[in-house]
């Protein structure tokens, strides 16, 4: 799915990504793209945490090959990771990836960080047929 953004920018900048573009007969939007995904794949590893302990892991949870894990990163904060990569990663993104098949959810306290896999079990644990 693609979406509108608006962004600023300056005039002059403009017309000269314009130019370029015209002359090369480029996609603006999809050179604009490119530029995103290299930015973010770029600061994505920036902002990288190393994993310092596993606290508590839920393994092969709720399917083979994934897991529930709260762990304890070199910044000092406490995460819940689920799915099956940042359970079983040496580093983990250092910001909320509340989504996805993998996830990352961030936390002060320990306590809280096992409360949300907690929860996270407990409501798998109903969706499961008896």
């Amino acid at each position: 799915m693609k979406r509108t953004r608006q962004y600023r920018i300056d005039q002059d900048l403009l017309d000269r990504f314009d130019r370029v573009n015209e002359a090369l007969m480029q996609n603006k939007s999809e050179v604009i793209r490119q530029l995103m995904r290299k930015y973010v794949e770029e600061k994505e590893e920036e902002l990288k945490v190393k994993v310092k302990e596993i606290i508590e892991i839920r393994d092969n949870f709720p399917n083979d090959g994934e897991a529930y894990t709260v762990g304890k990163a070199e910044n000092g904060k406490y995460f819940f990771a689920w799915g099956p990569e940042y359970p079983y990663a040496d580093e983990v993104p250092g910001y909320n990836i509340p989504d996805g098949e993998s996830g990352i959810s961030w936390h002060a306290t320990e306590k809280q960080a096992v409360a949300e896999m907690q929860d996270a079990v407990e409501a798998w644990d109903v969706k499961k047929p008896r």
